[in-house]
């Protein structure tokens, strides 16, 4: 996101925070398409990732007051879209929890953001369905939601040092599927 596009941004919340309902309609709209996106490939459900968004929009929307700093709504808004998955998930499988990947090794990840073409991750989506659901759900908020790493790390409430691990483990085991598929 540009800083022109961040500043937009922060300014609509702004607006909509101090209670103009078209900078809060554009906000919603803005955001649907994306943790529609994010919310599906979660829970693997259309109608229910349809019900989760709405119900993730609404919290949005009654509780946009509470966000102290606008230019993080769209990690607020990833954190309260994933918490709501993860909770219906939760209620439609009671024993599974989506971002407990014990079998993913926390490595050691170097602290600068490894550079990958996003257009190649793109052409792997078939392929991120085999990647435990951690590692999924980051690259997937990073290169096809174009959230930092940081912002990730704030909607799925996890260490910045996590995501990059989960981030590196996912690359990893896409190359090597990939390879293997070659």
């Amino acid at each position: 996101m540009s800083p022109n596009e961040q500043a937009r941004l922060a300014l609509q919340v702004a607006l909509a925070q101090s209670g103009d309902r078209d900078a809060l309609d554009q906000l919603l709209s803005g955001i649907q398409r994306p943790l529609y996106a994010h919310v599906a490939a979660i829970l693997g459900d259309r109608e229910q990732a349809f019900d989760v968004l709405q119900s993730s929009l609404l919290l949005v929307a009654r509780r946009l007051g509470s966000l102290r700093d606008p230019r993080w709504f769209r990690a607020w808004a990833y954190r309260i879209a994933t918490r709501e998955a993860v909770r219906a998930s939760r209620r439609r499988t009671r024993h599974r929890d989506l971002f407990a990947d014990e079998s993913v090794p926390i490595a050691d990840v170097p602290v600068e953001e490894p550079a990958y073409d996003p257009a190649v991750v793109r052409a792997c989506l078939d392929r991120l369905e085999l990647l435990p659901a951690g590692a999924r759900a980051v690259i997937r908020m990073h290169y096809l939601d174009e959230l930092t790493l940081v912002e990730v790390a704030e909607a799925l409430e996890l260490p910045l040092g996590t995501v990059k691990s989960r981030l590196a483990y996912g690359l990893a085991r896409l190359r090597t599927n990939l390879g293997a598929a070659a």
